[in-house]
C-alpha cells in the first residue's frame, strides 16, 4: 500500500483513549487513515468475518492482549486460521512485558509485538513510525 492512501485500520482495543492515541500517533507520521474500532475480541472476530467477501480486507489489523470476552491472542489465532486475513499486517499494541506472551504472538502469525511506551513522545514515535513501516512494507516486515 502506498502511504498516501488513505489506510483502513481495525483497532481490538477496550480502552478508547489508547484508541485515541494510537491514531494520534498515526497523524504524527502523516498516515492518513480510518480506525474502525471493535471494544473487545469477540466483537472483532464476529465483525470482521461477517464481512469477508462483502468488503476490502482492513490493510492493518492491531490488536491489544489483554480484553474482556478474548483476549488479543485469541483473535490472533481466529484470524490467522482465516484466509481472507494471511496477507493482513497484525500488530499487538500492548504494556505486558511477559516475553511468553511475545513468543506466542509470534508463533501465531503476528507481523510486530509492540510494548506500550508510558512517555507521550516514545510513544508517539514508537507506534506511529512501527505502524507506518507496517501499513508500507505490509507482512514483509519481520518481527523483533
Amino acid at each position: 500500500m502506498s502511504i498516501n492512501e488513505s489506510a483502513r485500520i481495525v483497532v481490538v482495543e477496550d480502552s478508547l483513549p489508547d484508541v485515541m492515541l494510537l491514531g494520534e500517533a498515526l497523524k504524527e507520521y502523516a498516515v492518513p487513515h480510518e480506525i474502525i474500532h471493535y471494544r473487545d475480541g469477540v466483537e472483532a472476530v464476529t465483525k470482521l468475518n461477517d464481512s469477508i467477501g462483502s468488503r476490502i480486507p482492513p490493510n492493518l489489523i492491531v490488536l491489544d492482549l489483554n480484553m474482556p470476552r478474548m483476549s488479543g491472542l485469541e483473535v490472533l489465532a481466529n484470524l490467522r486460521k482465516t484466509g481472507a486475513f494471511a496477507k493482513v499486517p497484525i500488530a499487538i499494541l500492548t504494556s505486558s512485558l511477559q516475553p511468553e506472551e511475545q513468543a506466542t504472538a509470534q508463533k501465531l502469525g503476528a507481523d510486530r509485538f509492540i510494548h506500550k511506551p508510558v512517555d507521550l513522545y516514545d510513544y508517539l514515535k514508537e507506534v506511529g513510525g512501527t505502524l507506518r513501516d507496517l501499513l508500507t512494507l505490509g507482512r514483509h516486515l519481520q518481527i523483533v
